[in-house]
């Protein structure tokens, strides 16, 4: 054995580490061997059929833009069905009109003329550092003209811009 560790030429620490992760592996298969087989664990799965309805359920409600009927959904469960609602409506791209969106969801849109950065970070895709951007923009040009405007803070593009659009006015 010492000869066969000569001529592969290892030093002792790079020996304990080999003979350490075969121990750790063989440590690992023998666990696994027990849990299987001793044990009696037959590799039953979990049933997932009782979360999956209830993901169901959810869908349904939001596919059909119905949540008026809450009587089995909590409030928080309510707020994030609104929220799901509004974020499949700006990946569908979908215009909506202000109106709507303040009326039909309760979400307010922000001037990004008067906005804090806490009301900036509420717009989607929009965090801190982002928030603090667009107020050291628009203190450079001393407000927004126009919504399109946002786009020349840096980390804004045209995709961002495209899901913040509904959300925003500069009146």
């Amino acid at each position: 054995m010492k000869k066969f560790l000569k001529d592969i030429s290892f030093t002792k620490n790079e020996i304990r580490v080999i003979v350490f992760i075969i121990s750790v592996v063989t440590s690992g298969l023998v666990i696994k061997y027990y849990k299987q087989v001793l044990a009696g664990n037959s590799g039953k799965q979990y049933d997932y059929s009782a979360s999956d309805n209830k993901f169901r359920a959810l869908s349904d409600k939001i596919n059909s833009k119905d949540i008026s009927e809450t009587d089995s959904i909590e409030s928080d469960e309510t707020e994030s069905l609104k929220k799901l609602m509004l974020s499949e409506d700006s990946l569908k791209k979908v215009k909506v009109n202000e109106k709507e969106i303040s009326t039909d969801l309760d979400i307010e849109i922000i001037n990004i003329n008067t906005a804090t950065a806490e009301e900036l970070t509420e717009l989607p895709g929009v965090g801190e550092s982002t928030a603090e951007k667009i107020i050291l923009y628009r203190n450079e040009v001393k407000g927004f003209k126009k919504k399109e405007d946002i786009m020349n803070v840096k980390g804004i593009g045209k995709k961002k811009f495209e899901n913040i659009k509904n959300y925003i006015k500069t009146e």
